[in-house]
């Protein structure tokens, strides 16, 4: 499935986070489009290969390519993978609230998020993840939208109210949250993610909010450590979602028509 926003050509394409929080980013889809074709790859498989495969069909067949490619938490990681395997079709990445390429830094999530809630909140976090991770469990759309309701919370400084209303959002698919986390972590743990970074042909652009949970120095340094040209933009009063942060918001964008317009 694929999101169109805007006019053809169709030289950007954003790339929602989760895995399952399907239809995530179409917020910028909708900003961006005033000024560019935009497509949003709705992501539909269970294993990472598949995914990568699917996000190479959807832009092989809906862009003009070389395109730059914007992607969302999760969404960061699997367009370094694509950009890793298929170099021909990406001009740039623009990379949104990534989560850290090594495990060095992981911990630092847990802490600040368990910091940042309330006791209750914390301990309902935790018994939310561990059941994403249980295979008997049924519920698991429910659940993801709790967990990511309570992640909003931890993650977030300001949050301003841009959301798509209620027809255009999409299901939250928790089956593929417990399906392709699992396969992303050991992906990270083995350094097959770290690795996919030697392999891009394109510069990379990081925007991360400095009240992010997600430490910028897991993307920075292993980039760094890459020899990948890249630049940062730390945004002030800034969460997980620039797009969506009261004090981020126009900054973010400015930014990434900055970019796209290079």
């Amino acid at each position: 499935m694929i999101r169109k926003y805007g006019n053809e050509p169709f030289k950007i394409a954003i790339v929602h986070g989760g895995p399952g929080a399907c239809g995530s980013v179409a917020c910028i889809g909708k900003k961006l489009s005033k000024s560019f074709g935009v497509i949003e790859p709705i992501q539909t498989k269970y294993s990472i290969p598949d995914l990568i495969d699917e996000l190479h069909k959807q832009v092989d067949s809906s862009t003009n390519k070389p395109i730059t490619i914007l992607g969302h938490s999760w969404g960061a990681w699997l367009v370094i993978l694509f950009a890793a395997k298929y170099p021909e079709l990406v001009k740039q990445i623009i990379l949104v609230g990534s989560g850290p390429f090594k495990n060095e830094y992981v911990g630092q999530i847990m802490q600040r998020r368990l910091n940042r809630l309330s006791k209750s909140d914390a301990e309902l976090f935790q018994h939310f993840l561990s059941q994403l991770k249980n295979n008997s469990i049924a519920n698991k759309d429910e659940i993801l939208e709790k967990l990511g309701a309570l992640a909003e919370k931890s993650d977030s400084y300001d949050i301003l109210d841009v959301q798509d209303n209620e027809i255009e959002s999409l299901p939250i698919d928790g089956q593929m949250y417990s399906s392709i986390w699992p396969q992303a972590v050991n992906m990270r743990s083995n350094g097959t993610l770290a690795h996919a970074l030697n392999e891009l042909k394109c510069p990379v652009v990081v925007i991360h909010g400095e009240y992010d949970s997600h430490p910028v120095e897991g993307v920075v340094d292993p980039l760094n450590d890459s020899g990948v040209t890249f630049e940062t933009y730390i945004l002030p009063k800034c969460g997980h979602e620039p797009f969506r942060e009261k004090f981020a918001y126009e900054n973010f964008y400015q930014i990434v028509i900055e970019i796209i317009q290079r």
